[in-house]
Formats: structure tokens, C-alpha cells, sequence
């Protein structure tokens, strides 16, 4: 009887072959959610500038449109001047880098590139059409760590994303 009782010990319990399994299982499991965590995270980073741009593109075209005199006493156009890390909101026919009520939105680690002429997108007083608008020369692409947005105007000033 007390043979039987040995046996009875010996079987209960985990091996440390098992052990090791579920462990390396866990760790596989663990480094995976890891590795996508980061990506949603520079996801989210080029989404989210790529949002503020919109928005910000929208804002000067209305504007334009609604005549807003800025630093002048007339209506004047407003646009964006675009830089590979940075941005500046304008008002006038041009970008001046010394006008005090330009604003700069600085991207961070997303990066822009644009076919527009002069890297500027100027909307028209009034209509809030692009200035010297070219079907060719159109887009504005942000990219962060091989992920890419491009932002395509049209002449009216409709943006859409690809």
C-alpha cells in the first residue's frame, strides 16, 4: 500500500518541461503585444498631425472666404507655407517669414513633402479657391517611419486622403 502512495506523489504536479512551455508561450505572447503597441502609437502620431493639417487648411480657406482683414484693413488671402517639419498659417498673397502673426504648428517626427509651388497652398479671397492652382501639382504627403498619408486639394479647395 504505501507503494501505491509513492506513485500517487510523483504524479501530481507540473513537470519543468511544462513549465518552460507555457513560459516561452507567455513570453512570445507578451513581446508580440509589444511590438504592436509601438505601431498603433505612430499610427496614431501621423493620423493625428495629418488631422491637424486638415483642419487647419479648412481654417484658412474659410478665411479667405469670409474676408477676414487679419493685420490689414482689407480682405486678404491667407494659406499654409510648408517645410519638412513644420508648418506656418499665414494671411496675404505670400508667405513672409517675418510677419509676427504667423503661426508655426511644428509636426514632430512626421515629416512633409508637397508639389505645390514654393511649398505654399494660398486660397483666393472670397471663393476660397487655390491660388495658381496645377492638377499636377496638388498634394501634400506626410510620412512617419515608412507609413504615408498624402492630402490631395482640389482647385475649390476640397481636400481628400489617400
Amino acid at each position: 500500500m504505501t507503494l501505491f502512495k509513492d506513485n500517487k506523489a510523483r504524479e501530481s504536479g507540473f513537470t519543468i518541461i511544462e513549465l518552460l512551455v507555457v513560459l516561452m508561450i507567455a513570453a512570445i505572447l507578451f513581446s508580440l503585444s509589444t511590438i504592436n503597441l509601438g505601431k498603433a502609437q505612430t499610427g496614431a502620431s501621423l493620423s493625428s498631425t495629418t488631422n491637424t493639417l486638415l483642419a487647419d487648411l479648412k481654417n484658412q480657406q474659410i478665411l479667405s472666404m469670409s474676408g477676414d482683414i487679419g493685420s490689414n484693413t482689407t480682405a486678404q488671402q491667407h494659406g499654409i507655407y510648408l517645410t519638412s517639419n513644420n508648418y506656418t498659417l499665414f494671411a496675404g498673397s505670400s508667405y513672409s517669414s517675418s510677419d509676427p502673426n504667423n503661426y508655426t504648428e511644428v509636426t514632430n517626427n512626421v515629416a512633409i513633402s508637397t508639389t505645390f509651388p514654393s511649398s505654399t497652398v494660398i486660397f483666393n479671397k472670397g471663393d476660397g479657391s487655390v491660388a495658381s492652382f496645377s492638377s499636377t501639382n496638388n498634394t501634400i504627403t506626410l510620412s512617419e517611419n515608412g507609413d504615408s498619408q498624402t492630402i490631395t486639394i482640389n482647385r475649390f479647395g476640397a481636400t481628400s486622403v489617400n
